[in-house]
């Protein structure tokens, strides 16, 4: 799929919400860019994880996010649309033996640090921009692809010798995105639209392959949508007007919860995240630590589903559990 640049001013709208996105998914996060995880440490349950179909079939975990929100769009408006996830790059040591062979090593002393494999995260963005008006219910379908990628890092011991280097790999991750819209009846013109990112790898795991650390390479982590308007306005799901309560309450969000986002008072951008946040959570003190994941805080004026079987009340998981702690609240 072909990326699309943003307009210049959704563009500048969408740099604050990065920024709310980034502090709330991100933070404290296991696979945040650039940043090993504890040697021995495993992810928990990580925000906006949407794993291959043939492990969330096997695991029961998520393989998909669906937005739906409404819009008032203009007679020429376009949506302009930002995806963004971490893609797991896994760091491997190896040591050089005798022979100058490179070989996988569970841990390396340098002078100033002991080195073991870890996971970390690099971002992806996927953009495009579709004119609302070409928009149907019956939607469009839009895959997209991050290629493998890898590279070294070559480590020398305090004489300068090489002692090893750092594998970094990232394997393939395929997805799609399928946007439709349909008009809904009422006094004043109003579209519902829905957004859906899937995991579309055709990785499935071998019978060695019991934990999800297999899938991760493959998988979507820390998933997140941003939707901007060029002409026209998005309704708040939390606070509608009293006229599109109704279509509000009719909107089924899996896995995520959309929120108007950017400067108090615009309706122009949304942030669809795997957490629950208020809305304009980019305005100072709108997301006190007690909401932040893993504290709960479930909107009752939201209709979400998902498949979490225990009770959404605030858990009592200490703070820097929080980016990692599992699966957000949720009505």
């Amino acid at each position: 799929m072909t990326t699309s640049a943003l307009t210049p001013e959704i563009e500048a709208r969408f740099a604050g919400v990065r920024r709310i996105a980034e502090a709330v998914l991100y933070s404290g996060c296991q696979l945040y860019p650039y940043r090993a995880q504890a040697p021995g440490g495993r992810p928990g349950r990580l925000a906006g994880l949407l794993v291959p179909p043939a492990w969330g079939a096997r695991s029961g975990e998520h393989t998909v996010q669906r937005t739906e929100c409404l819009l008032e769009p203009g007679p020429d408006a376009t949506l302009l649309a930002e995806l963004r996830f971490l893609h797991t790059q896994r760091c491997t040591v190896q040591r050089t033996g005798p022979d100058g062979v490179y070989r996988d090593t569970p841990s390396l002393r340098l002078a100033d640090r002991l080195l073991t494999g870890w996971d970390e995260g690099v971002e992806e963005r996927i953009q495009l921009a579709l004119k609302v008006s070409e928009l149907s219910s019956d939607g469009r379908e839009l895959p997209f692809g991050c290629p493998e990628h890898e590279e070294t890092e070559a480590l020398y011991d305090a004489a300068g010798r090489l002692v090893g280097r750092i594998v970094r790999r990232r394997e393939e991750v395929r997805g799609v995105i399928r946007i439709a819209a349909a008009d809904l009846p009422g006094q004043r013109p109003l579209r519902r639209l829905t957004a859906e990112i899937g995991n579309g790898s055709g990785w499935a795991p071998s019978h060695q392959d019991a934990e999800r650390a297999s899938a991760l390479p493959h998988s979507l982590v820390a998933t997140h949508l941003m939707l901007g308007l060029s002409e026209g306005a998005f309704l708040s799901l939390a606070d509608p007007p009293e006229w599109a309560r109704s279509a509000a309450a009719d909107c089924d969000n899996l896995n995520t919860w959309p929120v108007l986002a950017g400067e108090a008072g615009r309706c122009d951008v949304m942030l669809s995240a795997p957490v629950t946040l208020p809305d304009h959570p980019d305005r100072p003190g709108a997301v006190p630590a007690a909401d932040r994941p893993g504290h709960g805080g479930c909107s009752a004026s939201l209709r979400s589903r998902c498949d979490r079987s225990e009770s959404c009340a605030p858990d009592e998981r200490p703070e820097p559990e929080a980016a990692t702690a599992g699966e957000p609240a949720h009505p």
